[in-house]
């Protein structure tokens, strides 16, 4: 049968297209929000060639399931965002400055995470991916699935107790946790697939991790607002942000937070967004009381962890041109008037001594303190360095990306110790990575 490519999905192609297209170009609010339109967008065309290839999916036939799964996808990944007070894995730079913005950037984002996963793997089921896959039956014993429960409580509790090097069993332990009661209390279960000899499941979650990791990392790489990495000795080689042993983390991932869903699926009567599992026992229906107090938990839990993410997670906000507290106000107030906006403005319409030089004198600045300006604008927008580190690199001395690429990290982290001895300073692992892209950086 012939059918014509959903209306959704040609939109999702075409504001891809444009959201690469602006964020080169740096129109707003492609520019600033460029991670979530790529993955909505993403999401959106994917669902519709899965329309167009079977004339069915989960937008165009599940749509409720799919508003349902945005909220559980936040939640399940504020999961890790929790974990990671502890783990200190990643932190978040270039931030927006208003709490509204910020807040709202969580949720669009973080809600693309099962939407993006489950998508693909649909999408690879098909196109016939491991269709004739099988393997040996094996037999699921009830005594064999309490060491799995143990071993996920181990894992989820020692990444946490001891995250510099149990950090990786954050990725499999929810696996471990909740799989066995996903079997046990009829749920879709990968336990039964492997009972049943089907691996089908398991083998294009862990094809659709890696996918969605591919994505994530290179999306995220090209964004303003990002995450960046300070995995514990994996911060030399990198693809993208991602130190390269931690691709392998995708795939487990994918498989956990299906497992997650299948387990919160268990109090919707097993209802979920697979095709055989939407419609099941329509006759039976969740209690008003128990859909608005489980509301009223997320929507606590969600401002709670939006709040924790802004102290702790969240490290640098984009600097912008009235931050410069470097320039002083009579010329930070007449940039503008000369085409200059924003401190990448700064450094785009200086990078010859000839646009310096007219800079100066369109001012009336002197050249050395116009200089001063580029250097110090070059520093705060580092890395997501950011206005505030940059005060304290001045304090110990460091004004410019020639200073800082001179650095030893550790001599660094112990000169601003005694320095701030009451303030909090950025990490060893963050000036390793400031000073290593400031060695890589060429001068203009």
């Amino acid at each position: 049968m012939r059918r014509t490519f959903p209306i959704h999905g040609v939109l999702g192609f075409l504001l891809f297209l444009l959201s690469e297209l602006f964020l080169f170009r740096k129109v707003e609010p492609f520019y600033s929000w460029f991670y979530c339109f790529a993955w909505w967008s993403y999401i959106l065309t994917v669902d519709g060639v899965i329309y167009w290839i079977k004339g069915n999916s989960l937008i165009t036939s599940r749509i409720k399931e799919f508003f349902l799964m945005i909220p559980w996808s936040i939640f399940i990944w504020l999961i890790f965002e929790a974990a990671n007070l502890s783990l200190k894995n990643w932190y978040y730079i270039n931030l927006p400055h208003s709490s509204l913005e910020r807040w709202l950037g969580y949720t669009v984002a973080y809600g693309t995470v099962l939407p993006g996963l489950f998508e693909t793997a649909e999408l690879l089921e098909t196109a016939g991916l491991f269709r004739n896959s099988t393997v040996r039956r094996r037999t699921v014993s009830s005594r064999g699935q309490i060491p799995l429960v143990i071993l996920g409580i181990l894992c989820l509790a020692s990444s946490v107790l001891f995250p510099r090097y149990c950090f990786p069993f954050i990725w499999i332990g929810f696996i471990f946790l909740l799989e066995p009661f996903n079997y046990r209390m009829g749920g879709r279960s990968l336990l039964r697939n492997i009972e049943e000899g089907d691996p089908r499941c398991p083998y294009r979650l862990l094809v659709a991790g890696l996918i969605c990791g591919l994505l994530w990392e290179f999306w995220n790489f090209w964004a303003p607002s990002k995450w960046i990495y300070t995995v514990p000795f994996f911060d030399e080689s990198k693809g993208f942000e991602m130190p390269f042993p931690g691709f392998l983390g995708f795939p487990p991932f994918a498989v956990q937070a299906y497992v997650m869903y299948n387990f919160i699926s268990l109090f919707r009567f097993n209802r979920g967004w697979v095709e055989t599992a939407y419609r099941l026992h329509p006759d039976r229906k969740t209690r008003r009381l128990t859909s608005v107090l489980t509301a009223i938990l997320m929507i606590s839990f969600f401002i709670l962890m939006f709040r924790a993410i802004d102290l702790e997670t969240v490290d640098s906000y984009y600097p912008r041109l009235k931050d410069a507290y470097w320039i002083e106000h009579p010329y930070r107030a007449e940039l503008p008037k000369v085409g200059i906006v924003s401190l990448e403005d700064l450094l785009q319409k200086t990078k010859d001594k000839i646009e310096r030089d007219e800079l100066a004198l369109r001012l009336l600045a002197p050249r050395e303190e116009v200089i001063s300006w580029i250097e110090k604008a070059r520093v705060a927008l580092l890395k997501g360095l950011g206005v505030n580190h940059l005060r304290l690199l001045e304090g110990a001395g460091i004004s410019s990306l020639a200073a800082l690429a001179r650095q030893d990290p550790d001599k660094l982290y112990e000169r601003l110790t005694q320095t701030y001895p009451d303030r909090p300073i950025p990490s060893l692992p963050k000036l390793r990575i400031w000073i290593g892209a400031a060695q890589k950086t060429k001068e203009p």
